[in-house]
């Protein structure tokens, strides 16, 4: 008998890595009465919420990025007429 290969027309899966839709607001920042408030970072756990933290006492917390961004949110000016 004589030994043939077969191939199959499967492709392998690349596994492809999930791009951070909040990575943007890494860096930003907004002041709060006598501190300032940074994001940090992601939250390893869940990819929806950001890590803040607060310069006076280095105090930080998560909190939803939606949130964030309606803070960080530019207020449009109007055009003149």
């Amino acid at each position: 008998m004589s030994a043939r290969q077969i191939t199959l027309p499967f492709r392998s899966k690349r596994v492809e890595l999930e791009t951070d839709t909040n990575a943007d607001l890494i860096g930003r920042s907004y002041e709060e009465g006598n501190g300032t408030i940074t994001v940090v970072e992601t939250c390893l756990n869940d990819s929806r919420r950001v890590m803040v933290q607060r310069d006076i006492d280095g105090h930080v917390w998560s909190m939803p990025a939606w949130l964030m961004r309606l803070v960080f949110k530019e207020t449009k000016r109007k055009r003149a007429a």
